[in-house]
């Protein structure tokens, strides 16, 4: 039997109303991040550049709040990235390579990803060769073992989120090939999406009792913990 995090202490009303905020606030944005971004790093050897990855349906829009945060801590090499994750998390991590050879030219890399972006940088490190440029790969609400919910899902997203996918056991496999890399993954524990919540679980665990799938995008708590292992 699973044993998942405990249920958040915090009154039902006040986890659901800040999901609905949160989420009413990430459609409110979608628009702005229709635009991919143009900005290249410079080719410099010395430079670290943190890359930001949205979760599924989503686009660049969903990492603005963060990518401000950051910003406001002094950090000024931050690129957002966008792909179609309609087409499943192998096409991501292919958009996502392509992506980094062409607008990070030198220096090392650390990602921070939500949602099923966590998978797509995975992919991208363990099968693609991407280890060798990452240093760091921090995952908020990634499924990293699944979620049960995507078995109401019928595309091809929601057949390699499923526990017993394919992909997922290909991952699981081909682990050693990003050992490099230093993983961190914050799990929402009020997160309705990806079910059970310890699934978001893998490697470093940053667990947030009172925060649902969209609230680790807009949470000063998130941020904080993205931040300080940025620094590590």
């Amino acid at each position: 039997m699973i044993q998942d995090y405990p249920a958040s202490k915090s009154p039902p009303w006040k986890v659901i109303g800040s999901e609905v905020l949160a989420s009413v606030a990430a459609v409110l944005l979608f628009p702005l991040g229709l635009r991919r971004t143009k900005r290249r790093m410079p080719r410099k050897e010395k430079q670290r550049t943190i890359v930001l990855v949205h979760g599924y349906l989503a686009n660049r829009s969903a990492l603005f709040v963060l990518h401000a945060y950051l910003r406001a801590r002094g950090i000024r090499e931050i690129l957002t990235f966008s792909y179609d994750s309609s087409l499943g998390v192998e096409a991501g991590a292919r958009s996502l390579k392509v992506f980094l050879a062409k607008h990070v030219r030198g220096g090392r890399i650390d990602l921070v990803c939500h949602s099923m972006g966590g998978l797509v940088a995975r992919l991208y490190l363990q099968e693609l060769g991407g280890a060798r440029r990452v240093d760091r790969c921090i995952t908020l609400g990634t499924p990293h073992h699944g979620t049960y919910n995507a078995y109401w899902v019928a595309t091809r997203v929601g057949r390699e989120l499923r526990p017993d996918s394919e992909l997922l056991s290909r991952l699981a496999g081909s682990k050693d090939k990003a050992a490099c890399v230093r993983f961190t993954s914050i799990v929402a524990g009020s997160d309705n999406v990806v079910i059970p919540r310890i699934f978001a679980a893998n490697e470093t665990t940053i667990h947030i009792p009172d925060l649902g799938h969209m609230g680790l995008l807009f949470s000063l708590s998130s941020f904080r913990s993205i931040a300080t292992h940025l620094a590590v």
